[in-house]
């Protein structure tokens, strides 16, 4: 059974994006923000690129024919399998790469409440907010939606029927 192109191509973009994050983590340090936005930045580029780079592969495989909806099913079909690597990295990265990030974060948000002022009753709801940013899962979401808009312009701009076609109408 032939893998299909989409999958093979986003494999490889979440490999690419997941050892560019363990390379700008080590490079800045694993307790910076920067890594992060340095990771959401490479992650929004290798999604739209992905999504253009496999609906043109299709279209090209189709001999230059692409129907919208072909489009958008590659595009998100990439989008998925990208998803899907970064969640594992993200907990791979969590609990083997550095386990105690999530503390130190935390640890740091609680001082700055604390240096803010903030009630020590509310802190917890604070702190509680403030992990779920670390959710292995928190990019499926957004790389879904970015996912979705990008495949449906992609797919709007490529796409192109069979003229050759008969029409009921």
């Amino acid at each position: 059974m032939k893998i299909p192109l989409p999958i093979i191509i986003g494999i490889i973009a979440g490999l690419i994006n997941s050892i560019a994050w363990y390379a700008f983590a080590n490079k800045l340090g694993f307790y910076t923000v920067e890594v992060y936005i340095y990771r959401n930045y490479m992650t929004l580029a290798l999604l739209i690129l992905g999504v253009i780079v496999s609906i043109y592969l299709k279209k090209r495989k189709n001999g230059g024919l692409l129907e919208f909806k072909d489009a958008l099913k590659t595009g998100l079909l990439y989008s998925i399998i990208l998803a899907v690597i970064l969640a594992l990295f993200n907990y791979i990265y969590y609990t083997v790469i550095t386990p105690d990030t999530i503390d130190y974060f935390l640890s740091e948000a609680k001082k700055s409440l604390i240096a803010h002022k903030i009630a020590s009753q509310d802190i917890p709801k604070y702190l509680e907010a403030e992990r779920a940013n670390f959710s292995s899962f928190k990019l499926v979401p957004p790389i879904l939606f970015f996912g979705l808009i990008s495949s449906l312009l992609a797919g709007l701009a490529m796409q192109k029927k069979n003229s050759n076609t008969i029409s009921a109408n």
